[in-house]
This record gives C-alpha cells, sequence and structure tokens, in this order.
C-alpha cells in the first residue's frame, strides 16, 4: 500500500482543522426531549401570481441531513407591537422573517380583509421547491406575538409533541391501517395550530365548531369548575394566529383554506372575511373525516351521520361525505401550549416563575406551584421542572454577552412565563382577546434587561450564518439571511426582514427606528 506523503498529510489535518471548527460553531444538541408523553374580490391563484414575481432571498439550495426553518410575520406596516415582534424572534436566534403582505393592495392588503394573510403566505409557500417540502415553517400573526424560547429548543418541542400525537392517532386507528394508505391521505400529525378556548367565530352549526376532537389528554375541570365559565373550558380549539408545520403539509393546508373560502365565500355573513373561520372549517372537516374513516369497519358501507356522529346539536351541518375524497391535511392543535400560548382564557394560568428550587434530582431546577386552579378541596403545592435543554440554550444565550453587561444572571435566577396547567415554559405568547397588558408584558420577558446586547449578539451570530440547532436527525439552518451587504452595517442596523417574495430588504432603520424606546426602553 502506498504510503501518503508529506503534503497529503498536511492536506488531511488541514482537512480535519476545519471539520472541528465547523463542528463546534454550532450548538450542542440536547438529546433530552423537552416535553413529556404525557367584499373582496376571491378569484385568486397563488401560483400564477407567483409566476410573475421573483423571489429574491437566499438560494433554496442545502446539503443531506441540513434542513431549513423559515419564519414568516404577515404584516402590512410597522407599529412597537412589530418591532417588539420582530425583536424578540431576532433575540432568541431565530432566522431573519418575512414580512408576507408588506405594504400590498387589493387581495393582498390585510388592512381591508383577514384572508389576505392566507393568500400571501400561500404566494411564498408556492414559491418553494419540492425539495423544501420538509424545512419548517412557523407563522406568527406579527402585531401581537411575543417570542420566550430559543428556537432550537421549539423545533425540538415541535417533534416531540407530534410524536406523542401520532402514538395517539396509532393506538386509534391501527398502524396497519395507516400503513396501508399513501402518505397523504394517512392520519397523522404535522402542522400545530395554537389554542382557542371557544370556536370563533361562534357558529356552532360550523363543522370547525362541533367536529373537533374531545379527548385532547388534558380532564375536564383542569383549568377551573366545569361550570360552563369561558376561562375554565378546556381549550379544544383552533387558533389560526401561530401555525407551525412543514413546507408540504402547509402548503396543502393553505390551498385547501383558499379553496374554502372560494366555495363558501359571503359577504352578506358577519365575519365572512375571518381566515380562522375557514381554517377552522378545514381542520373540521379533517376531523369529521376521520371519525367517519373509524366508523367504516363497524358499518360496512354507507354510515348515517345522524345518527352515529354524537356531537354539534340538531343546528350542525354535515358536510358531506365521499369516502374516497381527500380531506386529511395533518393539522393538530397544540393543546398544552408546549409552543403556542394564546391570552384569551388563560390569563388566570400563566405565571412569570422562577425556577429556583431543586427539582427531583439535584442536577435540575424546578420552581414551585401554589394556586389552586382546579379548586380542589385537597390540593397540594407541586413542582414544575425546568427543562435541561432550554435552560442550556438559555445560558448560552446569556454567556454571549458576558462581555457587554457587568454581570449576567443564572437561568435560576429568571422569571420564565409558564401554563401552570400543562406545566409547560411556553414558546411564545400570542395576544388573543384583550391586548391591555401588552406593553406590560414585554417588561417582564426575561430578555428585557439585556435587550440591546442579545441583540448586538443576535446580529453577529446570523452574520456568520450560525445554525440553529439539532433535532429530527437534521440541523436546522435559517432559511433567510441578512443581506450580503449586512457585514457593513455596525450593530442592531444591520437587522431587518424581507418583504415578501419580491419586496427586497427592510432594514431595522426604516422598520423600527422610530420605535427604538418601547423596544430597548429609555
Amino acid at each position: 500500500m502506498q504510503l501518503l506523503s508529506r503534503w497529503q498529510w498536511t492536506g488531511l489535518a488541514g482537512l480535519i482543522v476545519i471539520a472541528l471548527i465547523t463542528l463546534f460553531q454550532y450548538r450542542s444538541p440536547i438529546a433530552r426531549d423537552p416535553l413529556a408523553v404525557s367584499p373582496v374580490s376571491l378569484d385568486f391563484n397563488a401560483t400564477e401570481a407567483v409566476e410573475e414575481s421573483t423571489i429574491t432571498l437566499d438560494s433554496t439550495k442545502k446539503s443531506p441531513g441540513v434542513s431549513k426553518f423559515h419564519l414568516l410575520i404577515p404584516s402590512t406596516g410597522s407599529n412597537h407591537q412589530l418591532c417588539r415582534t420582530l425583536a424578540s424572534a431576532t433575540i432568541l436566534g431565530y432566522p431573519v422573517p418575512v414580512f408576507n403582505g408588506w405594504k400590498k393592495e387589493g387581495d393582498l392588503d390585510a388592512a381591508k380583509t383577514h384572508l389576505a394573510k392566507v393568500r400571501n403566505v400561500m404566494l411564498y409557500l408556492e414559491t418553494l421547491p419540492p425539495s423544501s417540502d420538509d424545512d419548517l415553517v412557523l407563522m406568527v400573526d406579527g402585531l401581537d406575538v411575543t417570542f420566550q424560547i430559543p428556537p432550537d429548543v421549539l423545533i425540538q418541542r415541535y417533534f416531540a409533541i407530534n410524536r406523542a400525537a401520532n402514538a395517539k392517532i396509532a393506538t386509534r386507528f391501527g398502524e396497519d391501517y395507516i400503513k396501508s394508505l399513501p402518505p397523504d391521505d394517512a392520519p397523522r400529525q404535522t402542522i400545530l395550530f395554537g389554542p382557542e378556548k371557544v370556536c370563533y367565530p361562534t357558529d356552532w352549526a360550523r363543522v370547525g365548531c362541533w367536529a373537533n376532537p374531545h379527548d385532547i389528554g388534558i380532564p375536564i375541570g383542569a383549568f377551573g369548575p366545569d361550570d360552563g365559565q369561558f376561562s375554565h373550558n378546556l381549550p379544544r380549539w383552533l387558533n389560526s394566529g401561530t401555525i407551525m408545520g412543514p413546507v408540504g403539509d402547509m402548503r396543502r393546508l393553505f390551498a385547501a383554506t383558499l379553496d374554502r373560502i372560494k366555495d363558501f365565500y359571503d359577504s352578506t355573513q358577519e365575519f365572512s372575511d375571518s381566515d380562522q373561520k375557514y381554517m377552522s372549517d378545514v381542520w373540521g372537516v379533517q376531523e369529521y373525516y376521520r371519525s367517519m374513516k373509524e366508523l367504516e369497519p363497524f358499518f360496512h358501507g354507507d354510515i348515517d351521520p345522524n345518527r352515529v356522529v354524537p356531537t354539534g346539536g340538531p343546528e350542525k351541518v354535515i358536510p358531506p361525505y365521499i369516502r374516497d375524497q381527500r380531506a386529511e391535511l395533518h393539522v393538530g392543535v397544540d393543546y398544552r401550549s408546549g409552543i403556542f400560548q394564546t391570552n384569551a382564557g388563560f390569563e388566570h394560568v400563566v405565571e412569570f416563575l422562577t425556577y429556583n428550587e431543586t427539582g427531583a434530582t439535584n442536577s435540575t431546577s424546578a420552581a414551585w406551584v401554589t394556586q389552586n386552579i382546579s379548586e380542589s378541596p385537597n390540593f397540594k403545592p407541586f413542582k414544575i421542572s425546568l427543562p435541561s435543554n432550554l435552560a442550556n440554550s438559555i445560558s448560552s444565550l446569556l454567556k454571549s454577552i458576558s462581555h457587554a453587561v457587568d454581570a449576567i444572571p443564572s437561568v435560576t435566577e429568571l422569571r420564565l412565563g409558564t401554563n401552570i396547567v400543562t406545566q409547560n415554559i411556553y414558546g411564545m405568547y400570542h395576544w388573543t382577546g384583550s391586548k391591555d397588558d401588552m406593553d406590560t408584558l414585554w417588561g417582564h420577558m426575561w430578555f428585557y434587561p439585556y435587550v440591546r446586547p442579545l441583540f448586538q449578539s443576535a446580529i453577529a451570530a446570523l452574520k456568520v450564518d450560525q445554525a440553529i440547532g439539532v433535532a429530527d436527525g437534521r440541523t436546522w439552518v435559517p432559511a433567510h439571511k441578512l443581506p450580503t451587504n449586512s457585514t457593513e452595517i455596525e450593530g442592531i442596523r444591520a437587522a431587518g426582514a424581507w418583504a415578501d417574495i419580491d419586496g427586497g430588504w427592510l432594514g431595522w432603520e426604516e422598520i423600527c427606528g422610530n420605535y427604538e424606546v418601547e423596544v430597548f426602553g429609555p
């Protein structure tokens, strides 16, 4: 065997050094799962519209084992709340976002109709090739969402939630039945929506109101006595302001929603422009079809839904059941608020807790809960543990600013927003319902005292294309980056967002220059 020459050995050593540098610039993956398994024209064609525009963002090419994470924020214009959404996402390490619908007109103007959100997001999804179908998309409303946890933990949590949901689905239908179907038709969960405590818009005849699952893994009474009080309801319904799922399935979901808008839009009806109305009905049809599929082995033929569908009452409108019609969209709801915490009806179960108690072992941290939400006569205070991957991720962010502040706190000194019923430190807070306390919340966020140095550190990480983390056997990287000239711009001024698929770069100064006091404080 021929021995390598001195120069060949030198080249090989160089390659090894480069590989090690590349490896260590990524955050270390945490193996532990963060969740325990416990009047507007409608004649709109997204594909045709996309063909008339040119995407000006970064390349969609990716290497094996690497997937992209897309952050979409439907927004027509700026205010201080949008800037806080952008700042909280940037600080925590989320990808540079795309503002869908920025300064658009007509059917694409969200100031005129909420349905523009569906159309603008669909325009974006249609630009992505089939090779991007396994990328992840996170879409959040721009004016009332505040991020709390870093994206590496969020992605890990997304897969953990879906694994648990798919295990329940497999038990319900049987693995043999699921495997017998094409992947697109098989019941499973890949898309997560935020939870809602009432069907909105409220119309109990709508399939999105009555066909939703009743068994959500949370017992009746957990949020308070079963007395019909709104805040005591279980979060059994869907909120369309926060959605996360793979590109391919999200594209199918938004296409199905546009189809339903085209078929059912009636400008004379109240809430005719509510995107949540149509999205929840698409989900409702999916759940109704799942129920019918579950019954087929027992009836061996036509099923009378009026006789076998137990929910909805006499006013319910039952969609036509066509046995071979595709209705499965892989949609589910984040009932436990592992990722999405909505505000309306949850105010009494969200607390900012300090995880400074000893957990189940001496190496873990926890927080005491003393509030008796269920009003149990024998209530005992209990502990909620701080997930190790979240603790490590936040610690990494804090260490990145150690050179810029006198002293960085320990994670156990921070106050983290927590749903004390589901015992989850949620990923982001969505201000549904009353928005009276939105400004107060910003000052309570764990990162608020360090917004400016964390922002500057995050921009530096974006400039060197730092990976997000590892989950589902893949390395996740930002789908969109800063523009190529960002290296010439210092500090926070290099931040910003991309305007849709054709609007170019929106710099921080243009978007948020007038709102820096509201973001960074006086």
